[in-house]
């Protein structure tokens, strides 16, 4: 019994999380990085910067496979936080270049469809791959059918809501669907419902599986590092850009600064510098 009692206290020992320097450091190098991508983005412009952040993950990237080792537990495995995350980042990014090829084919142009200043990430494409994770990937093998309606109805939703938050929160439109065939209020359509459905199944079926499989191969020990800091990363994105986005509404309303913050929005995300990267807001209400 007292062996057993002093294999099982070791095992114990061994599984316990420890943070090193190496770790430490890896962390303060991450912070510097994405401070330094957040002023040279703000002065140099979207397209200049964006190689900075792609250079940045790529490193990551390679880190993590190259110390990875058979022995490594998985990181994110099974439906957790973390993976959830992931997930939506990697909508994002698809959208927003979806977004980009889809507009240089019709106009010719190549415009920025980003819907944040910091990072190449479309909220609404994440939104959608989120909605798709939590609720219908918890059970793959529910009838293909069913999950296309569902899929329908989950697009359709996430575009409308959207669409009401840019209009009363932002007081913005990045689209107005009126003139469209079957439109649902200017802000979806049935035929965009239909095709987010098709969306969705081939991601249920084909592309949350790959995914998953994807961020598993992150080593945990790594990702426990990496990932705090590229959260932190993603949401002040995210903060930063939608409180800009909101002063840049309030601006087009008339709206004098009240307060020292809307005062330090109105110097360095001026009208000229937002259109930089939300080219396309209406300010007025859809179907007007």
């Amino acid at each position: 019994m007292k062996a057993a009692t002093k294999t099982t206290s070791k095992t114990k020992k061994t599984t316990k999380k420890t943070i090193t320097t190496k770790d430490i450091l890896i962390q303060v190098g991450l912070a510097l990085y994405f401070t330094v991508y957040f002023i040279a983005h703000h002065y140099l412009g979207v397209y200049n910067t964006r190689w900075i952040l792609y250079v940045g993950l790529a490193a990551m990237a390679l880190y993590a496979f190259k110390t990875r080792t058979k022995k490594d537990e998985k990181f994110a495995e099974g439906f957790c936080f973390y993976k959830v995350f992931l997930i939506y980042v990697i909508g994002c990014m698809i959208g927003t270049y979806y977004e980009e090829i889809l507009t240089a084919c019709r106009t010719g142009s190549w415009l920025s469809r980003q819907g944040i200043i910091y990072g190449p990430f479309n909220p609404v494409y994440g939104a959608g791959f989120l909605a798709f994770t939590v609720l219908l990937c918890r059970n793959l093998k529910r009838k293909w059918w069913l999950t296309y309606i569902y899929a329908c109805l989950i697009g359709g939703i996430t575009e409308t809501v959207s669409s009401l938050i840019g209009e009363y929160i932002f007081k913005a439109n990045a689209w107005d669907y009126s003139d469209k065939f079957l439109n649902i209020m200017g802000r979806t359509t049935i035929p965009y419902m239909l095709f987010w459905g098709a969306g969705g199944l081939v991601f249920v079926k084909v592309v949350y599986p790959a995914l998953s499989k994807f961020i598993e191969l992150l080593p945990k020990r790594v990702g426990n590092v990496i990932m705090p800091t590229f959260l932190i990363f993603v949401l002040a994105s995210h903060v930063v850009s939608y409180t800009a986005l909101y002063r840049y509404g309030t601006r087009s309303e008339g709206r004098e600064a009240s307060n020292a913050v809307e005062v330090f929005l109105d110097d360095y995300y001026d009208d000229s510098m937002m259109k930089q990267y939300y080219d396309n807001p209406v300010h007025e209400k859809i179907g007007e």
